[in-house]
């Protein structure tokens, strides 16, 4: 994870993580060359993440091909966390 945050939102930094998927396959399928997911790591501004600090959001259901794709989806997945706009999610006692 890097040292900075990424970005910073009302209040609570944004640190995403990517990391590559290994779908569970047969040896008669396809598989693509690279594949990604990611993750959101939000605590308060100006607070080290830590276990206690921050909360890890898995941003659901995609794979991204680019690195750089996955890392912009992880911010804006937190930014949606943040404003409220997913259902189940809150930064409620970070």
């Amino acid at each position: 994870m890097d040292n900075y945050p990424a970005a910073t939102s009302k209040g609570f930094d944004l640190y995403p993580l990517v990391y590559k998927y290994e779908p569970p396959r047969e040896w008669h399928e396809r598989r693509p060359d690279r594949s990604y997911c990611a993750s959101v790591v939000i605590c308060r501004e100006g607070v080290s993440p830590s276990t206690e600090s921050g909360r890890v959001f898995i941003v659901p259901g995609t794979q991204w091909s680019a690195l750089g794709t996955a890392k912009r989806a992880a911010v804006q997945h937190g930014a949606d966390i943040i404003d409220g706009l997913v259902s189940g999610e809150s930064t409620a006692g970070l």
